[in-house]
């Protein structure tokens, strides 16, 4: 009874665990071929019957597990009304039945290409891509954590050695790793099979998930192959460079992720800061400070929807009242045309790419402020790209509602609001520049400068300059020249706004003007 008991519980945490990878990932159902073969290979390792009778053996243990795979289908296929056309079977399918040939060309194509990616390239090729971009000693941090992780594994090799009661006796050793490479192997392959049948494919550039089902799979692959190393120190070597390569990778990726997340998280308190409000039916064209921020060129609009527009609608389908666009090159040609107007949507949710009517926003590197872009006098850091230059011009800053009450994103999403620094008084300074109120940003300038707070961005000390000049503070506005005019984009800016102020300025500002911004800009 107390087995059965046992037994049974097995069974329905294998059935309630199934269903929920699957339903947290559509497309790991192909690793269910992977537990079959994993039966098949454990049931029958030492059995020397005909392969029909191993087949119907493993069926015979494997058959329960159908409840699995056959439950999904079964609600997908019947019950569940689905928006989504990526995880659309027939939908998928009729694809590859309008066009066999081709299609199947590419599915073996991208199903070739994500298994190196899986079985060889994650391993591998990802942390040079992710070490490169940490600081120093984020680098440090992760050498060391690597160097411990392969010292547990060497811990636990020798562990295994001392309580293993026989040595490999009658090839035993070579038909265990040949278990794992064709368990590996087809497991990789049939793990990524309806990832690619979904028109999908495992990238290991960036996030993505699509290879984490199958990563099981690519971790017993990986063994069968260091296990085929004769030499046992190369095997050894190989081992523990593996190791080596995926820790780095891993804490590589985590690290990033974090900073990712700590950058978007700080880049809209900025705006929020800046923008107490915005009028309904803007589209968002945001320049991200790191690469692959920018949610595939969607510009992560529901992070100002959050904040500018909570209030829960009870819709089936939300509309968004914020649209957004990531600018890069495949957006850039529409921003630039500034005349279309597009409907879309993405699974539970609307939008429209009003491109007549759009709102700019750059944050060049994670040590610049925010820089909401007024066409009239756009602030292009030294660090944009040229895209933002071009786009500036198309910004509406009259969208930005200035005398909102202003908004505060929830903190279980945005976390808690930065410490005060220099980019508090830039925003609020270049709010006050908006309305026109030149004393407020002087006065802002003054306490920043008071505190020793200082842009890391030269092209954000320009609103506080015009304020020092159109209050007569010459004496300032020499002492900031010092920190200006290194840059030539920022001295030609400065020397543009500067002599371009409409209100009346006295002979020492002037002077100043001519000799400190002006002088050799032309």
């Amino acid at each position: 009874a107390q087995r059965g008991l046992e037994k049974a519980s097995y069974i329905l945490g294998a059935i309630v665990t199934g269903w929920s990878y699957i339903a947290l990932v559509d497309y790991a159902i192909g690793m269910e071929a992977f537990r079959f073969i994993a039966v098949y290979v454990l049931l029958n390792r030492n059995s020397q019957n005909p392969f029909w009778n191993r087949l119907f053996a493993t069926l015979k243990a494997w058959v329960w597990t159908l409840v699995v795979p056959l439950g999904v289908t079964i609600w997908r296929v019947f019950f569940f009304t689905n928006e989504r056309k990526a995880t659309d079977i027939g939908g998928q399918l009729s694809v590859f039945f309008s066009n066999p040939v081709s299609v199947g060309i590419d599915w073996f194509l991208q199903i070739y290409n994500s298994v190196l990616n899986l079985s060889v390239q994650a391993w591998i090729n990802q942390f040079p891509t992710f070490i490169q971009s940490m600081r120093l000693r984020d680098i440090t941090l992760s050498i060391v954590l690597a160097v411990i992780v392969t010292l547990l594994v060497v811990f636990a090799e020798k562990q295994i050695k001392q309580s293993a009661e026989t040595k490999d006796e009658g090839g035993k050793q070579a038909k265990v790793t040949n278990e794992a490479l064709i368990l590996g192997g087809l497991g990789m392959i049939l793990g990524v099979l309806p990832v690619v049948m979904a028109n999908r494919y495992v990238n290991i550039s960036g996030f993505s998930h699509y290879g984490l089902p199958a990563s099981l799979a690519a971790a017993v692959f990986m063994a069968g192959i260091i296990e085929i190393i004769a030499l046992s120190s190369v095997r050894k070597a190989v081992l523990y460079g593996v190791i080596v390569f995926a820790s780095l990778s891993h804490f590589g990726i985590a690290t990033n992720a974090a900073t990712e997340e700590k950058a978007l998280q700080e880049f809209w308190w900025q705006v929020s800061w800046r923008v107490p409000d915005i009028q309904p039916g803007t589209t968002l064209v945001i320049y991200y400070p790191l690469p692959g921020m920018g949610d595939g060129g969607a510009a992560l609009m529901e992070a100002a929807n959050v904040i500018y527009f909570p209030e829960f609608t009870g819709d089936a389908i939300v509309h968004y009242p914020l649209s957004g666009l990531t600018l890069n090159s495949e957006n850039l040609p529409g921003i630039l045309d500034g005349t279309q107007i597009v409907e879309s949507g993405y699974r539970s949710h609307t939008y429209t790419f009003d491109y007549t009517n759009v709102l700019v926003m750059s944050q060049p590197t994670l040590n610049s402020c925010v820089h909401v872009m007024n066409a009239s006098a756009p602030l292009i850091s030294e660090y944009d790209p040229v895209d933002v230059s071009l786009v500036a011009s198309q910004s509406k800053i009259e969208n930005v509602i200035v005398d909102a009450e202003p908004v505060s994103p929830p903190e279980y999403i945005y976390g808690k609001e930065p410490d005060t620094g220099w980019c508090s008084y830039f925003q609020a300074a270049d709010l006050a520049a908006q309305t026109g109120d030149w004393e407020r940003v002087a006065a802002l300038g003054d306490e920043a400068i008071a505190l020793s707070f200082a842009p890391e961005d030269r092209v954000e000390w320009l609103p506080f300059l015009k304020a020092y000049a159109i209050r007569g503070d010459a004496e300032t506005l020499k002492q900031l020249s010092k920190r200006v005019i290194g840059e030539k984009i920022i001295r030609l800016q400065a020397c543009e706004m500067l002599s371009s102020i409409e209100q009346p300025l006295n002979d020492d500002v002037r002077e100043m003007i001519d000799v400190n911004y002006c002088k050799g800009s032309e």
